[in-house]
C-alpha cells in the first residue's frame, strides 16, 4: 500500500506540475519537484509500515503487561507507566523534527535547484572561470542543509535515546521495586520479568520513537506535498474556443500583469488569414503576446478568442533527450510524406545526412549536441509538422543565417503554410513587405500596424525604415552560415542507446575501498575506531548487566537455601551457616551494586557513541558532496558530453540522500547489531560450552543465506538506482518546456512517459522489497530452529544447570535468533546503500581539467594570437580541426565564418582549453598548455550566442566574487543599454531568468564582457537575439569599449563580419581564405564571395 501512495503522489505532482500558472512555476522549482518525488513520498511509505508496526505491537504490549500484572501486580503499572509519562517528551520532540525537517528540506530544494543551474551550464561557468564561486555557493547550501538535518538526526537519536533509557531504568525500577516489596527472589519470575520486557523494550524503546519520527516527517511531506497541489493553476477562463467555424484568433482589449508590472496593455487585433508579423525592441513583451494567446499568461482584463488548433515554437528552441525524429513527431503519428516535406522547408536534410544515425540520432538535454542553428529548425519543424490551423513562431528564425533564413520563411512560412494561419515574431525587416499584417510593440503597447494590401511599397519602406534604423548595411537580411558546427557528441558511436538514460551498472560486492573511502572522508580510521570504540563498550556493559542478574538471582537463590537450612539445623552448625548467610548476602548486594553501575555506564556510553558516531557521518556526509560537486565542476567537457543532466542529478539527489539520511542510522545499526550477536554468543555459551556447535551451525547457514542474498539485494537497488535516473531526466525536460507541452496539448502523452519511467523504478524497488521480505521469512525458521535446539539440551541434557543459567541462556537464545534476522536484513541493507555511497564516489574519482602552468609577468600584453598546426579530435577516427596555422595581431578584428560543421566553436574551445589539442595555441607568444587553466580564462572576455543568468541577483551576474566597485557595475550596464530597464544590481533573477528576455539575457553578458576589460574578446553570435535599434547601439558598444582589444567574431550577419579587419573562412576543420573582407570579395570565386552570394547580399 505504501508503495501504491507513493507512486501514485509522483504520479499527481507531475501531473500538477504541467498544470501550474508561470507565478505558481517560479517557486515550485525544479529542486522543489525533484526533492519530493526522491526524498519526501520516501516517507510515506515508511510510515506505512510504522503505523503497521504501532497498531500490532499495541497489542503485543496489552498482552504482556496482562501478562506481567498476573505475576506481579502494580508493580506492573509502576514500571510501564513511567514509559508513558515520557511519551508526552517524545511528541514535542516529534515536533521539533517536524518543524526542522521541513527547514531541511526546503535547504535542499536550494541545494539541488543550484546544482542544476550549474550542470545546465557548465561550458559557460569554465569559460567564466566561476567554478569557485559555484563550488562555495552549493557548499553554502550544503552547510545549511547539513546544519538542519544534524538537529533533525540529534532529535531523533534523542527520542531513541530516551525510549532506550526509559527502558533500562523501568527494567531496574521493576527489579528494585520486586526487591522492596519483599518477595522471595525466584530466579524463574525475574527471567519471566526479563523476557516479557523485552516486548516494552521493542515498543517503547525502538518502535515507538522510530514511529514518532517518521509521523512527524509525514506531517512534513504532506504539507509540502499539498502546497504544491494547491498552487495556482493555468487560468483559461479568458479564452473562449469557437468550434465549427472558420479558424481566427481575436484579442479583445486584453491586459497582462505579471505581479503588479503591466506587461501587457490593452491589445486588440484579429487574424483569419495568412501571415501576421509582431516585431518590437528587446523586452517590448511579444514573447508574452504569444503566450498570452496560449493561455500561458492569465488576463487581468480582455478576452482572447482562438477558433483552431494551435502549434506553437518557443523562441528558446527546447528539444528533449530522445531521437530527432522524435523531438519532431512529438507524438503525432509518422506521415512519411509530410515528414519529409517539413524536413525539407525547415531545411535540415542537408544536417541529417551528416550525421551517422540521421533523424536517429539521439539528443542529449536541450539538444545540446546541435549547433544553435539546428536546435531552432528541429524546434521550428515540431512545429510546422503537426497538422494545425494557427502557427505561432516566437523568433524562431533569428539563430539562422541569411540564406537558410530566406529559404525558410520562403519554403516553409510562405509556402507551405500559406493557407494556415501564422504569427511570427520576429526582427527581419525583409519579411515586412511579404506580410499581410505587421504590429509593432513597444513596452507591451501597439505602438503600429500596417497592411502591405492597403499601403504603397513606398510607404512600407517609410515604415520599415521607422522601426529599424540602420547605417550602412542592412543587418538582418544579409549574413553567412550558422555559428556552430555538429558537436563532438553527435561524432560518437551511438549504436549503444538503447535508454538514453542507462548507466553503466557495477556488479559485484561492493569493493572494499568504498569503505575505505567513506572512513577516510569520516575523519579517517582513528575516528572510527573511537566510535566502534565506544559501540563495543556500551554493548560489554549492557552484556555484562545482563551476566550480573543471572549472577544476582542465583545469589539470591543462595541466600534463600541457607536460610531454608538455618531454620532446619539447631547446634553448632548455626553459626557457620550464618556466616555463609552474611557473606552470600553481602556477595548478593555487591552484585547489584555493579549491576546497577554497569547500567549507569551503559546509558552514559549510549550517548557518547551515539554523538561521536553521528559527528563522524556528519563528517562523511559532508566531505563527500564537497568532492562530488568539486570534481564535477572541474572535470573535463568529455563528461558532459556524455552524460544527461538527470543522471547527474541522480547522484547529487537521492544518492546524496541516502548518504546523509539513511546509511548513518543503518551502519550504526549495523555495528550494534555485529557486536550484540558476538556478545549475546559469548553469553551463551558461557553457560555451556557445547552451544557453540548450535552457533557455528546457525552462522554457517546464515552466511551461506548471505552469499546468495547479498548480490541479489545489491544489483537490484543499484537497478533502483539507476533507473531513477529517466524520472529526474523527464521532469527536467517536462518543465523546461512545458509551454511547448501545454500548447500541443500533450500532456497525456508526457504523463504516460513518465509514468513508463516510473512502473520500471517501481518494479526494481517492489522486487528489492519482496526479496527482502522473504528473505526475513527464512532467518525466522532458522532463528526457530537454533532456540529450539537449546531448548532441547537443556531439557535432554542438562541435569546440574542453575535457575539463573537457564534463564540467562533461553533470553540470550531468543535474543540471538533475533539478531541473526536482524544481522541478515541489516548487512544487506548496508551493502545496498553502500551501492548509493559507491555511485557518489565514482563522482569523486572523475577525470580532472590541467590547472597546473606558471604566469608570465605583464601576461596578458597585447593580446596576439597564434595557431601552430593546431589539430583537435572529439574521438580518435574523426579530426574537427585539422592543421589550423594563422595569426591574429594585437587589436585587430577577426570574424570566423564557415558552413555548419567548418570548426568555428571549436576555436573558441581550443582557446579556452575546453579540449586539449594536438599543436600549439600561444598568446603573446606564451603557450596556453603552460599557463595556469584559471589564470587563461580569466583573461579572456566572451559573449555567448546562449545568454545564460542564474539565479540570484543582477549584482552576483556581473561580479559574483566582489571584484568591483558599484560604479564599475553601473558603468557597464549603462554601456549594455540596461541602465533604464535595470534600476537596482540587487534585483532578484528568477529561476531560468524568467523575469528576462532573451535579448536583456544577452545584454547582461556584455555588461559582463565590458566589466572584465579583457585584451581578447569572443562574440559568439552576440547580438542575434536583439532588435535592430538595439543591435546597433550595442555594435557601437563593442567598437568603442574593445577597441583596444583583439576580437575574435562568430556571427552569421554581414554587418558584423564586413566591419571586421579580417575574415578566417573554415571549412571542415580547415582554412579555406584569410584576409581583409574586401580582399576576399573581390575573388569571386572564393569561399566567402559564394556565401555572401548565397545570401542574396544587398547593400
Amino acid at each position: 500500500m505504501g508503495i501504491q501512495v507513493r507512486t501514485a503522489l509522483c504520479s499527481l505532482l507531475f501531473r500538477k506540475v504541467l498544470k501550474l500558472s508561470p507565478a505558481a512555476m517560479t517557486k515550485a522549482s525544479l529542486g522543489n519537484i525533484v526533492t519530493l518525488i526522491t526524498k519526501d513520498v520516501q516517507q510515506i511509505r515508511r510510515s506505512m509500515f510504522a503505523f503497521n508496526d504501532i497498531w500490532v505491537f499495541t497489542v503485543v504490549i496489552s498482552v504482556t503487561c496482562y501478562l506481567l500484572y498476573a505475576r506481579l501486580g502494580v508493580l506492573t503499572f509502576f514500571a510501564v507507566g513511567m514509559h508513558f509519562c515520557i511519551i508526552p517528551i517524545e511528541f514535542f520532540l516529534g515536533k521539533m523534527v517536524t518543524k526542522m525537517r521541513n527547514e531541511t528540506s526546503e535547504m535542499t530544494d536550494e541545494r539541488i535547484q543550484v546544482s542544476q543551474e550549474v550542470l545546465s551550464a557548465t561550458k559557460i561557468i569554465k569559460m567564466y572561470t566561476w567554478e569557485d564561486y559555484f563550488y562555495q555557493k552549493i557548499n553554502l547550501a550544503r552547510t545549511r542543509e547539513v546544519a538542519k538535518m544534524v538537529i533533525v538526526f540529534y532529535l531523533r537519536m534523542i527520542l531513541m535515546l530516551l525510549g532506550a533509557i526509559s527502558t533500562k531504568i523501568g527494567f531496574y525500577l521493576m527489579i528494585m521495586g520486586y526487591i522492596w516489596m519483599e518477595q522471595p527472589p525466584d530466579a524463574s519470575i525475574i527471567f519471566f520479568i526479563t523476557a516479557h520486557y523485552d516486548n516494552i523494550v521493542i515498543f517503547f524503546g525502538y518502535l515507538l520513537p522510530e514511529a514518532v519520527g517518521r509521523f512527524a516527517e509525514l506531517s512534513v511531506t504532506i504539507k509540502r506535498v499539498n502546497r504544491v497541489l494547491i498552487a495556482e493553476e493555468l487560468d483559461q477562463d479568458h479564452q473562449s474556443k469557437q468550434n465549427n467555424v472558420k479558424p481566427y484568433v481575436e484579442l479583445k482589449n486584453i491586459t497582462v500583469c505579471v505581479g503588479k508590472e503591466e506587461v501587457l496593455s490593452k491589445i486588440s487585433f484579429k487574424v483569419d488569414s495568412g501571415l501576421t508579423l509582431v516585431t518590437g525592441k528587446v523586452g517590448s513583451s511579444k514573447s508574452t503576446l504569444l503566450k498570452a494567446i496560449l493561455q500561458e499568461y492569465p488576463l487581468s482584463s480582455g478576452e482572447v478568442v482562438c477558433s483552431g488548433t494551435v502549434s506553437y515554437a518557443s523562441q528558446h528552441p527546447w528539444c528533449f533527450p530522445s531521437t530527432i525524429k522524435q523531438n519532431i513527431l512529438f507524438g503525432e503519428k509518422y506521415n512519411e510524406k509530410r515528414y519529409q516535406e517539413v524536413l525539407k522547408v525547415c531545411a535540415l536534410e542537408y544536417d541529417l545526412n551528416l550525421f551517422e544515425k540521421g533523424d536517429e540520432t539521439i539528443l542529449t538535454d536541450n539538444g545540446q549536441n546541435l549547433s544553435k542553428g539546428q536546435q531552432a529548425r528541429v524546434n521550428l519543424s515540431r512545429a510546422i509538422y503537426r497538422q494545425a490551423d494557427i502557427y505561432l513562431l516566437d523568433d524562431c528564425l533569428s539563430a539562422l543565417d541569411a540564406h537558410v533564413h530566406k529559404f525558410i520563411f520562403k519554403k516553409c512560412i510562405k509556402e507551405f503554410l500559406k493557407e494556415k494561419i501564422c504569427i511570427l515574431v520576429t526582427q527581419s525587416k525583409s519579411t515586412l513587405t511579404q506580410a499581410d499584417a505587421v504590429y509593432v510593440l513597444d513596452k507591451g503597447h501597439i505602438i503600429g500596424s500596417y497592411n502591405p494590401q492597403e499601403n504603397t511599397e513606398k510607404e512600407v519602406n517609410n515604415f520599415a525604415d521607422t522601426i529599424y534604423k540602420t547605417k550602412e548595411f542592412l543587418i538582418k537580411e544579409n549574413g553567412l552560415m550558422e555559428s556552430m558546427e555538429v558537436d563532438r557528441f553527435l561524432e560518437t558511436e551511438q549504436s549503444n542507446y538503447k535508454n538514453i538514460y542507462e548507466e553503466e551498472m557495477k556488479k559485484g560486492a561492493v569493493d572494499k575501498s568504498v569503505y575505505i573511502k567513506y572512513i577516510s572522508y569520516g575523519g579517517g580510521a582513528a575516528l572510527f575506531t573511537f566510535a566502534l570504540l565506544l559501540i563495543g563498550s556500551k554493548q560489554a556493559a549492557e552484556s555484562y548487566s545482563e551476566k550480573l542478574i543471572s549472577v544476582w538471582s542465583d545469589d539470591k537463590q543462595k541466600v534463600l537455601n541457607i536460610k531454608a537450612n538455618i531454620s532446619n539445623i539447631i547446634g553448632q552448625n548455626i553459626t557457620q551457616l550464618s556466616t555463609n548467610l552474611t557473606q552470600a548476602e553481602v556477595q548478593a548486594a555487591s552484585t547489584f551494586q555493579m549491576y546497577t553501575v554497569m547500567v549507569i555506564l551503559s546509558l552514559v556510553l549510549e550517548l557518547l557513541k551515539t554523538f561521536a558516531f553521528l559527528d563522524f557521518c556528519k563528517r562523511a556526509s559532508i566531505n563527500i558532496h564537497k568532492a562530488m560537486i568539486k570534481n564535477v565542476l572541474h572535470s573535463v567537457m568529455a563528461f558532459f558530453d556524455t552524460h544527461f543532466i538527470g543522471n547527474i542529478l541522480n547522484r547529487f539527489s537521492q544518492d546524496v540522500i541516502n548518504v546523509d539520511e539513511n546509511l548513518p542510522f543503518q551502519l550504526l545499526n549495523c555495528l550494534e547489531v555485529a557486536i550484540n550477536v558476538g556478545a549475546a554468543a559469548t553469553l551463551l555459551m558461557t553457560v555451556n560450552p557445547y552451544f557453540f556447535f548450535y552457533i557455528s551451525v546457525t552462522f554457517g547457514v546464515m552466511l551461506l543465506f548471505l552469499k546468495l542474498y547479498l548480490p541479489i539485494t545489491r544489483n537490484l537497488r543499484r537497478l533502483e538506482a539507476s533507473t531513477r535516473s529517466p524520472m529526474i531526466g523527464h521532469l527536467n525536460a517536462a518543465l523546461e518546456g512545458v509551454t511547448t507541452v501545454r500548447a500541443y496539448k500533450a500532456e497525456n502523452m508526457i504523463i504516460d512517459e513518465y509514468e513508463r519511467h516510473q512502473d520500471v523504478f517501481t518494479s526494481a524497488h517492489y522486487s528489492l522489497l519482496c526479496f527482502k521480505f522473504g528473505m526475513g521469512f527464512y532467518m525466522s525458521m532458522l532463528a526457530g530452529v537454533m532456540v529450539t535446539l537449546v531448548i532441547c539440551s537443556f531439557v535432554l541434557f542438562e541435569t546440574d544447570a542453575t535457575a539463573g543459567s537457564i534463564g540467562l541462556a533461553l533470553t540470550q537464545v531468543i535474543y540471538l535468533g533475533a539478531l541473526i534476522q536482524g544481522a541478515v536484513r541489516c548487512w544487506a541493507d548496508l551493502e545496498t546503500l553502500m551501492t548509493a555511497t559507491e555511485r557518489a564516489l565514482e563522482y569523486t574519482g572523475l577525470k580532472s581539467e590541467t590547472t597546473q602552468g606558471s604566469v608570465p609577468k605583464h601576461w596578458p600584453k597585447d593580446g596576439t594570437i597564434s595557431f601552430q598546426n593546431v589539430s583537435l579530435s572529439y574521438n580518435s577516427t574523426q579530426r574537427i580541426l585539422n592543421n589550423l596555422s594563422f595569426q591574429v595581431q594585437a587589436k585587430e578584428k577577426i570574424g570566423i565564418v564557415g558552413r555548419t560543421g567548418a570548426g568555428k566553436s571549436s576555436i573558441i574551445s581550443t582557446i579556452f582549453r575546453l579540449y586539449e589539442v594536438d599543436g600549439k595555441i600561444t598568446i603573446d607568444g606564451v603557450d596556453i598548455k603552460l599557463l595556469p587553466l584559471k589564470h587563461l580564462r580569466k583573461h579572456l572576455a566572451i559573449i555567448p550566442q546562449d545568454p545564460i543568468l542564474f539565479s540570484g541577483t543582477i549584482r552576483s551576474n556581473l561580479d559574483p566574487f566582489g571584484e568591483f566597485q558599484e560604479k564599475d557595475l553601473w558603468e557597464a550596464l549603462e554601456k549594455a543599454n540596461l541602465k533604464t530597464s535595470i534600476t537596482n544590481l540587487d534585483i532578484k533573477v528568477s529561476s531560468y531568468a524568467s523575469n528576462f528576455s532573451l535579448g536583456q539575457k544577452q545584454m547582461v553578458c556584455l555588461a559582463r564582457a565590458i566589466l572584465i576589460k579583457s585584451k581578447i574578446v569572443i562574440l559568439d553570435e552576440a547580438t542575434s537575439t536583439m532588435d535592430h535599434e538595439t543591435e546597433n547601439l550595442i555594435q557601437e558598444t563593442i567598437k568603442h569599449n574593445f577597441s583596444d582589444s583583439t576580437v575574435l567574431t562568430i556571427a552569421h550577419r554581414l554587418q558584423s563580419i564586413l566591419e571586421c579587419d579580417k575574415v578566417l573562412v573554415l571549412d571542415r576543420g580547415q582554412i579555406k581564405e584569410f584576409g581583409t573582407p574586401k580582399e576576399l570579395l573581390e575573388n569571386k570565386i572564393g569561399h566567402f564571395s559564394k556565401m555572401v552570394a548565397q545570401g542574396d547580399m544587398s547593400s
